[in-house]
């Protein structure tokens, strides 16, 4: 195994301990059995001309998109997005709420931005705490935003944004047997992703000692 299959390997277990938690704590506020993986997770430079979203992304930017973010800096500067196409959170959504699968109406009540306001808010804070946590990196971070995007504005705003490197978290929610495929995009500044890239490094050091 090289060095970055290493690293890569290290980011995804931690992520998935972190959405582990998450997936804990939103099984018991709806009282279902919620289970959250990461089944890969890519580091990614937008500078790359060849850099699409669309195509790390097809069956997650299928749409309308609903995102919650969160900024965090401090030790590290950046932004977690947490991504579902607005079918998939309708879904989501009744689940959550134990209404009809053929509810399937697109309009966003108060009640439904809450809930994906707190799915985002315990998610993300769960994966960038964690992270914090487990290599000794301080953060702050803001409250969750919940914004709906074309598919295409969203990709150019992260496309357009070149000073940025992003950590790509391919994730799936299973409730009731049904899976839920969605995304996490955190935006990283490039002396950020060095500084987690060092502190990784050095647990990785600590593994041959």
């Amino acid at each position: 195994m090289n060095k970055r299959e290493l690293t890569d390997d290290i980011l995804k277990e931690l992520f998935n301990i972190s959405v582990g938690k998450a997936a804990d704590m939103l099984s018991e506020i709806i009282n279902k059995k919620i289970v959250l993986s990461v089944p890969d997770v890519e580091i990614l430079g937008v500078k790359n001309k060849e850099f699409k979203l669309n195509n790390c992304l097809p069956k997650v930017l299928d749409g309308t998109l609903m995102v919650s973010s969160i900024s965090f800096e401090k030790n590290l500067t950046g932004k977690a997005n947490l991504i579902f196409p607005v079918k998939k959170m309708r879904t989501f959504i009744n689940l959550c709420l134990n209404e009809e699968e053929n509810n399937c109406q697109m309009n966003f009540t108060d009640v439904d931005f809450d809930i994906i306001k707190e799915v985002g808010n315990i998610i993300l804070n769960c994966i960038i705490g964690e992270v914090g946590n487990f290599l000794a990196i301080d953060l702050n971070y803001t409250l969750p935003e919940v914004k709906v995007f074309n598919r295409i504005d969203f990709s150019k705003d992260i496309e357009n944004n070149e000073d940025m490197h992003i950590l790509l978290l391919y994730i799936t929610f299973i409730i009731d047997e049904t899976e839920i495929e969605g995304a996490i995009i955190i935006d990283l500044t490039f002396n950020s992703l060095n500084e987690l890239i060092k502190k990784i490094d050095a647990l990785e050091d600590k593994l041959y000692e």
